[in-house]
C-alpha cells in the first residue's frame, strides 16, 4: 500500500475548493476596462471554502450581498505586503473576522455558488493592479518510489505542491 503526505510550497496558493476552474482570469484591455479579475470555481453551494494562504485576514465581510475573505499573505509564504489575496462568493464562517490570523488550508466558510479568487498587487503611490492567479496556483506534484517487492521497508511517498511562477521573482 502506498501512503502519500502532503507537502505545501512557500509560494503556491492553494486553491480555495477542488474543483477546476470554471471561468479563467480576462486581462482587461486598460486600467478600467471589462475583463475578468479572478479565476472563478464552480462549487456545490454549501461546500467548504479554505484558505488559499496563511496569513492576517484584513477583510471580511458583505459586498452585494457575496462574502468576501481578503488575506494579507504572512511573512515567509513568499509574497510580501504587496500583494493581497481575495476569495469571494462564499458564506463566512462566524469566527473568521479581520485582523484573525488564518493559516493554509484552514475552513473561512461554506460556498454560496461560484467561488472567486483574485490576487491584487499593490505598490506605493500606485493604484492596485489585478493579477491572474492562475499561474500561482499549486499542483499537484507526486514523488515516485519503488516499493520492495515484499511491500516492507516502503517509505512515504510525498506529494509536493509546485506552481509555475512566484510572486516577486
Amino acid at each position: 500500500m502506498i501512503v502519500f503526505s502532503l507537502l505545501l510550497s512557500v509560494q503556491c496558493l492553494l486553491a480555495p475548493v477542488q474543483t477546476p476552474v470554471a471561468f479563467p482570469y480576462v486581462e482587461p484591455p486598460c486600467e478600467y476596462c471589462a475583463g475578468r479579475r479572478t479565476i472563478d470555481f464552480a462549487q456545490s453551494v454549501g461546500q467548504s471554502v479554505l484558505a488559499p494562504i496563511a496569513g492576517r485576514i484584513t477583510f471580511a465581510g458583505t459586498v452585494v450581498d457575496q462574502g468576501y475573505v481578503t488575506i494579507d499573505p504572512s511573512p515567509g509564504t513568499g509574497y510580501g505586503p504587496e500583494v493581497l489575496i481575495t476569495v469571494g462568493g462564499l458564506v463566512i464562517d462566524a469566527n473568521i473576522v479581520s485582523g484573525r490570523n488564518v493559516q493554509v488550508g484552514e475552513r473561512i466558510g461554506v460556498s454560496n455558488g461560484l467561488i472567486h479568487l483574485s490576487m491584487r498587487s499593490i505598490r506605493e503611490g500606485k493604484s492596485a493592479r489585478y493579477v491572474d492567479p492562475t499561474a500561482y496556483l499549486g499542483r499537484r506534484r507526486p514523488r515516485v518510489r519503488l516499493i520492495p517487492y515484499s511491500g516492507f521497508g516502503a517509505r512515504r511517498a510525498q506529494i509536493g505542491l509546485t506552481c509555475p511562477a512566484s510572486f516577486g521573482r
